[in-house]
């Protein structure tokens, strides 16, 4: 009888965690739902995944030592058939609310916003405190999906969350840990060449590419 009122218990719990009506919520730090893109990132060369890639178990996000506060984000996006937005609520661990954002998606085909509003919660910008991540779809190429996302970044200064514009320019982005850059990278059209740039974030908090392009798997 324990066991049955247990069970009962248990379903409760989780039917009132659980996503409804368009809103996505994670409380974890990990990106919940999130859709790994066709050509699969060999995170191993810069030592992390790229976000479109991370799961809720992904090693590289419970052994991320940065990765020490825990968001509870909950993501509503609506009129994905005409103008995609979404609309995000970020709390701290006792409720509080830090953040109110909306922004603007884009203009995907219906079938490619499969992943819009998932959330990836790291440090993004490497500065020890943990950010957010918020999926923005995935954009179709001749041979291949692209995944951008918005970043929030996280000011201790003030405890809010600031949305950088320019990082949903990066295309499937990875967080390179060991040399503190954003990668980007896409396949070429010999459907093997990787094809990389990298971003680094700069002084007055904007993110610009710098260096040449290389490729990998030539």
């Amino acid at each position: 009888m324990r066991k049955f009122l247990f069970s009962i218990t248990m379903m409760a719990i989780i039917g009132l965690v659980s996503c409804s009506n368009g809103k996505k919520a994670t409380g974890n730090g990990s990106a919940a739902d999130s859709t790994a893109t066709e050509n699969k990132a060999d995170s191993a060369n810069v030592g992390a995944g790229s976000a479109a890639e991370m799961g809720e178990d992904d090693e590289s996000i419970k052994d991320d030592p940065t990765n020490v506060e825990v968001w509870d984000v909950s993501v509503r996006t609506f009129d994905l058939d005409s103008d995609p937005k979404y609309e995000m609520i970020i709390r701290n661990s006792e409720g509080k609310t830090l953040t109110l954002g909306e922004r603007q998606g884009f203009d995907y085909p219906a079938d490619m916003l499969e992943t819009f509003g998932n959330v990836w919660q790291t440090d993004v910008n490497f500065d020890g405190y943990t950010d957010v991540m918020i999926c923005l779809g995935q954009m179709p190429a001749s041979d291949q999906t692209f995944v951008k996302y918005d970043a929030w970044v996280y000011d201790p200064d003030d405890g809010k969350f600031y949305c950088q514009n320019t990082f949903r320019e990066i295309c499937n982005p990875e967080v390179d840990r060991e040399e503190r850059r954003i990668l980007s990278h896409y396949i070429a059209r010999d459907g093997k060449t990787r094809v990389y740039s990298a971003f680094y974030w700069q002084k007055d908090g904007n993110i610009a590419q710098e260096g040449e392009t290389w490729t990998v798997g030539q």
